[in-house]
């Protein structure tokens, strides 16, 4: 009988299996380019104003983790322009954190880190004030992670 050898196989193919994604929303009235790097960096893609991008999250490799980088502008690397940092790093657990380099990136604006899949994930919620930096954790796994960029809830609330 190799039913249990079958049944433990097909438990550790699960758990193995990754198959969370970051995503990124675009819901400014202006397009945002976007690029995903760990060890190598992708090549930017623009998003366009109600547009998403999307990717697979990747395990951390050797330590190191994943930074979706957010610009307003296609030459921002160049330029010493503001960038926006969705970083996570999974293994065991998923850590991720909220950052910005060059100064702050979308002032004036909501940005925030969350899970639309139910998932009791710690939102991470920039209004105005770019804090430094914000880290979280969800140690029970992993997760969607969607980056919402000027989101629709400081403007409901704005007196």
């Amino acid at each position: 009988m190799h039913i249990p050898t079958l049944v433990g196989s097909l438990t550790l193919t699960a758990n193995t299996a990754f198959a969370a994604y970051s995503i990124v929303n675009n819901k400014c009235h202006y397009p945002v380019w976007v690029s995903s790097v760990q060890t190598t960096r992708s090549e930017l893609q623009k998003i366009q104003p109600g547009d998403a991008w999307s990717e697979k999250q990747k395990l951390a490799e050797d330590g190191t983790g994943v930074n979706i980088q957010v610009v307003t502008s296609e030459d921002a690397f160049g330029t010493s322009k503001p960038i926006l940092n969705m970083q996570y790093s999974y293994g065991g657990g998923l850590w991720y954190s909220l950052s910005s380099a060059v100064g702050p990136a979308f002032v004036d604006e909501k940005v925030r880190i969350h899970n639309t899949d139910g998932l009791p994930v710690q939102e991470i919620v920039w209004i105005d004030d770019h804090r430094p930096e914000n880290v979280a954790s969800y140690p029970k796994g992993e997760a969607n992670l969607t980056l919402e960029l000027c989101d629709d809830f400081k403007r409901r609330f704005k007196a």
